[in-house]
């Protein structure tokens, strides 16, 4: 499962419980784009960037080719 930027930012949310059980049943994977919206976002609390840290950890982070860059 490739997730998105603002998937990852949602499911962090307290009432967001179904979306992290979805996320958990499945391996997550996301793209170093992604990694770096999230965790370079200026105005994360330290309990943000704990639980996005840990996120990072578990999850598949793929990177990104100038190939995949220009795919249209």
């Amino acid at each position: 499962m490739l997730l998105d930027s603002n998937i990852i930012i949602y499911s962090a949310r307290p009432e967001y419980s179904q979306l992290r059980e979805l996320i958990a049943e499945y391996s997550p994977a996301v793209s170093a784009l992604s990694y770096l919206e999230v965790l370079g976002y200026h105005q994360l609390t330290e309990p943000q960037r704990q639980y996005f840290e840990e996120f990072f950890q578990v999850a598949e982070v793929l990177a990104i080719s100038e190939d995949v860059l220009t795919q249209l």
